[in-house]
């Protein structure tokens, strides 16, 4: 939809998540009826049914968490944290932070831009993982329930909640928020679907590409480290290989061929990391796929919690491999060649 603010959307200073995030609190606060409709997706959701909820940005909690929308309900009670989201990756506090904020019988949504309400699940998913067990994992609607506490958490596209939101709206013929809820649609939408984001100070700063250099390097020394602790991997014949969204390094044992990566592509539309691994079985000189090879990749990728992408000519499979954070470089690379030496071994034990 196209609308004055999308059209203006890149001369934006700032957060767009902050601008989104404005928006829809002054049409909940206008609108009843727009409320409702947030009741009665976290409903749809979770089962859980709230009063009329009182809506607020910005709302900072004893540990400097900043939830983007806060609803609390009649009582005063917190029971719902909105994080809105277009492409920023999930800041350190994100979900567990914001679940430890919340009390029992809660909800946590993640508004995302459709394309990438999977990665978002998929990243929210590990990290809730990492300090709970207790869980109830719905992957077809992205939703995940702490047993113990009944906090919810779930995933919904700008797109859907806007739409039902206007949907309702418009049966009051309440023509001027209307046409204030169309101005946060259009905006929503071109950052959405707009490949080319603002350039804005940040992004002109000589930390990202002193990161991503050491990305390439971190490839490097993560296969050198590999080969010094396990004789049986080798690079010989194998070539480094710069592509246009990566770097690749080629390595293998008698029985699989391997592909540790640097894909900038995957990480933009995939997962939240830039290092991905691809595992070939070796075969007359060869690497191929096999059908059993795949189902161990398969099994493996949901075992590990990792994300799973085809290659484009689906004769192969990118499997993530995420790195620790807040670490320094040895750290990281050791990491790393663990995760992927655990791989190997479980990969070679299946194939057998």
């Amino acid at each position: 939809m196209q609308s004055l603010l999308g059209q203006f959307y890149n001369r934006i200073r700032g957060s767009q998540e902050d601008i989104a995030s404005e928006s829809l609190v002054y049409i909940l606060k206008q609108s009843l009826e727009s409320r409702k409709v947030i009741n009665q997706i976290v409903k749809a959701n979770t089962n859980l049914m709230f009063s009329d909820l009182a809506f607020q940005t910005q709302n900072v909690g004893k540990d400097l968490e900043r939830p983007d929308i806060s609803g609390k309900d009649e009582t005063g009670k917190e029971v719902l944290l909105i994080e809105a989201k277009f492409w920023a990756s999930l800041t350190h506090n994100q979900p567990n932070g914001y679940l430890k904020r919340l009390k029992d019988n809660s909800v946590l949504m993640f508004l995302v831009p459709t394309l990438r309400t999977r990665t978002v699940f998929d990243e929210v998913k590990i990290r809730i993982l990492e300090e709970h067990q207790d869980l109830e994992i719905d992957f077809d609607n992205l939703s995940i329930l702490i047993k113990s506490s009944q906090k919810h958490i779930f995933i919904k596209s700008w797109n859907e909640v806007l739409s039902s939101i206007k949907s309702k709206i418009e049966q009051t013929n309440n023509i001027n928020l209307i046409s204030d809820l169309n101005q946060i649609i259009g905006l929503c939408e071109t950052i959405d679907q707009n490949s080319f984001q603002p350039i804005t100070d940040e992004d002109l700063s000589p930390k990202i590409p002193k990161n991503i250099n050491s990305y390439y390097e971190i490839v490097d020394k993560v296969v050198d480290e590999l080969k010094n602790r396990n004789k049986g991997i080798s690079t010989k014949g194998l070539v480094k290989t710069p592509q246009r969204y990566g770097y690749h390094r080629y390595f293998a044992t008698k029985k699989l061929g391997m592909n540790f990566a640097l894909k900038l592509d995957l990480w933009e539309k995939c997962a939240d990391t830039p290092f991905w691994l691809s595992i070939s079985t070796i075969n007359e000189k060869s690497w191929i796929t096999t059908e059993k090879l795949t189902q161990a990749i398969e099994s493996l990728c949901v075992r590990l919690n990792l994300t799973l992408v085809p290659y484009s000519n689906n004769k192969g499979f990118f499997m993530s491999v995420r790195p620790l954070l807040f670490e320094t470089e040895d750290i990281v690379i050791g990491n790393i060649a663990d995760q992927i030496e655990k791989i190997i071994a479980e990969i070679t034990n299946a194939n057998n």
